[in-house]
């Protein structure tokens, strides 16, 4: 039996996930999309579902990951949103090619300019012709039952390709709603185990293989045959979807859902959350007598061109519109609305068309507005010849008008941060030795919701992975205009250690003469205090939580100083906020290099952040402290190749007065705790005989 309960949008995805026995899941956290990867942490965790559980460091390696772990015959699962989907481009365009049936959910928000966090299909729409399957979910409902539809489709021999699960971010992401869970049992039933197929790849069961390289001569041979693909796919759909409806009482049967269609003369086309408020308007028209109805779109690819037809024919409709959240810009019109409008061509007597591009950047389509969309169609049918035009559902915005100018003060008052957040501390001290002429370039992190408003410089906010590509630009600029304009980047430690360490290790082989400033609160605190590269041995995190099966994270933290070390760039150092001599004196070396063109230099700050780390606020200098004296953060600096300790406590203190005081480390064992002990004493020993020799 199945039961009744109260899950939001990402956390239905995660259940139907989880009923789906998915075998691989890859992840990299990124608003709105990471809660989906944080529910099924806690599942691996708890030994609910037997997973491999990947902590790739960028999207890009998230969808490879699992787009190879369905390649080599697993049930594998990813989720992403706008930028991240955006970054995973390169691969997301390869997956099909290995007819690799795995499942990729797109929490969709705005991609690129203008930054938003809020939902519309930017991102997801430029994926439209790669040769993915695109189901559009339209109630919390429907995130949980499409894994398990989803998955059976793609797995099925006569198509065998990936499949994106697309969810409004924040409006079904983080809304809640009543869902109907059904029984492991009905699930496994419905559902069987991932099969082995003619293109999976494993040697140990297989002696032929599918070649991906491809003769120019061959592509169009094989783009036809992806189209064939598709058109077998919508017998499959409509099998799986009939076979679900059946067993589970639900209606998801078909590519297309019709509401209220008989007898329409005009007739909106809607794909996401927005069709429940369009159903609305439906209801309140058809009480007025008006003849409004509605098609949803389940699936956009395959594309439903017959069952648009059917529909309008059989219906003698006068008016069609169609509902975009994106455009694609340069044709005046949205990307739905192009495939709609070739399907029109098909017909003898054509409707007129109307393409509403509305619900931007996360704006509400409320159903007065629907209604609206509906007197303009109304509207249209009036005419004695069909006509085609795009109407912008545009509303009088609310913009801040904002201009930033240089303080003589370098940082002023008020910020989002959390209270006791180290980088509050942070940003005094480095703004305090920061002059006029500085750009900082800063990733998505936690310093770039909090900072920029209230710093006395520019804040240019750069892609997650570029931030030292941004600065290279903005630096070599500078020096060929002949301007003394120097370039910091500050960022956190996910992008650091993890996506950003690609861009910030060219840079440093190339020595740029650009100042890195990592401040490092060992988690990706941002987006709600998920893994990073830096995070510590056994730390809970929302994807390294603590159950029967996982104790924290399992591996030792990376170890940025020596991966810095190993590009010989002029200087190096480690900071902490509670030795502000150091700190100063640190920073101060580290602009002289940069300023007078040395090269580059990078500082790592420990940045302690009492919500992620989970101690009181008013402990935080305390924390911090103890971190140096118990060596778990030394203090050291690498000055064109000489190492230095610049503090060395007398005693180190025992690790356990420094774990104890933060409820990351509550559950850890003795056994755990003698085992950092031990690492840090260990590299304590490594530290003080490179301090003794002083080159490295």
């Amino acid at each position: 039996m199945g039961k009744v309960t109260l899950l939001s949008g990402n956390a239905a995805v995660a259940y139907g996930v989880k009923l789906s026995r998915a075998q691989v899941i890859s992840t990299y956290p990124i608003t709105p999309s990471t809660t989906i990867v944080e529910y099924l942490a806690e599942f691996v965790a708890r030994g609910e579902l037997k997973a491999e559980y990947i902590h790739p460091e960028g999207e890009h390696s998230a969808v490879a990951a699992a787009l190879a772990a369905a390649a080599a015959g697993a049930r594998s699962f990813t989720a992403t949103s706008s930028q991240g989907l955006g970054y995973a481009y390169e691969i997301v365009a390869q997956a099909p090619a290995f007819r690799a049936p795995f499942l990729m959910a797109i929490a969709d928000r705005t991609l690129g300019w203008y930054w938003s966090l809020q939902s519309d299909y930017s991102d997801i729409m430029p994926t439209r012709d790669l040769g993915w399957l695109q189901f559009f979910a339209e109630s919390v409902q429907e995130c949980l039952d499409a894994p398990m539809i989803l998955y059976k489709i793609a797995e099925n021999e006569n198509v065998l390709l990936p499949v994106m699960l697309s969810l409004d971010g924040f409006n079904l992401t983080h809304s809640t709603e009543p869902v109907s869970i059904p029984s492991q049992e009905d699930v496994d039933d419905f559902l069987p185990s991932r099969k082995m197929y003619k293109h999976t790849l494993d040697p140990s069961v297989q002696d032929t293989f599918l070649d991906h390289r491809l003769p120019p001569n061959a592509h169009t041979i094989y783009r036809r045959i992806f189209e064939d693909t598709f058109e077998r796919s919508k017998k499959v759909i409509y099998e799986v979807t009939r076979e679900f409806t059946e067993r589970f009482g639900r209606d998801m049967y078909g590519l297309i859902e019709e509401y209220k269609t008989d007898g329409a003369e005009i007739l909106l086309l809607t794909m996401g959350s927005m069709t429940t408020a369009a159903k609305r308007a439906v209801d309140a028209l058809r009480r007025e007598n008006i003849k409004a109805g509605l098609i949803k779109f389940r699936f956009f690819r395959p594309f439903p061109e017959e069952e648009i037809i059917e529909v309008i024919e059989k219906n003698g409709v006068k008016a069609v519109g169609v509902v975009d959240r994106a455009v694609s810009h340069g044709s005046r019109r949205g990307p739905v609305a192009q495939d709609v409008l070739s399907t029109l061509y098909k017909l003898k007597d054509r409707p007129s068309f109307i393409n509403f591009i509305a619900g931007m950047g996360g704006e509400d389509i409320s159903i007065e507005d629907f209604k609206t969309m509906f007197k303009y169609l109304n509207n249209a049918t009036t005419g004695d010849k069909a006509t085609v035009s795009t109407i912008f559902m545009e509303k009088e915005p609310v913009i801040e008008k904002q201009r930033f100018t240089y303080k003589d003060k370098m940082l002023g008052g008020g910020s989002y941060l959390c209270p006791g957040c180290g980088i509050a501390l942070f940003a005094k001290y480095v703004f305090s030795k920061l002059g006029k002429n500085t750009l900082v370039v800063v990733p998505p992190s936690c310093y770039s919701v909090g900072i920029p408003r209230v710093s006395g410089v520019p804040n240019i906010l750069a892609n997650f992975a570029a931030p030292a590509a941004f600065a290279r630009g903005y630096k070599r600029a500078y020096l060929i205009r002949g301007s003394k304009t120097r370039v910091v980047v500050i960022a956190g430690d996910g992008c650091a250690a993890d996506i950003g360490l690609q861009s910030l290790s060219s840079a440093a082989e190339a020595n740029e003469p650009i100042l890195w400033i990592t401040y490092d609160n060992e988690a990706y605190m941002n987006t709600g205090i998920q893994r990073s590269g830096t995070t510590p041995y056994a730390a809970w995190t929302t994807t390294t939580p603590v159950g029967d099966v996982w104790k924290g994270k399992n591996v030792f933290p990376k170890d940025m100083i020596s991966i810095m070390m190993a590009h010989r760039i002029p200087y190096i150092a480690t900071l902490s906020l509670a030795f502000t001599k150091d700190f100063e004196e640190k920073l101060q070396k580290a602009l002289d290099v940069v300023d007078n063109n040395v090269g580059m230099a990078y500082l790592h700050v420990h940045a302690v952040c009492p919500t992620g780390w989970r101690f009181d606020p008013s402990k935080s200098i305390e924390v911090a402290r103890l971190a140096v004296l118990t060596g778990v953060w030394p203090l050291l600096e690498i000055k064109n190749g000489v190492f230095n300790l610049t503090f060395i406590p007398p005693k180190l203190r025992p690790v356990k007065e420094y774990l104890q005081l933060q409820g990351r480390f509550a559950h850890m064992s003795e056994d755990q705790i003698k085992e950092v002990q031990n690492f840090v004493e260990k590299r304590w020993k490594s530290l003080m005989e490179l301090h003794e020799k002083k080159l490295w």
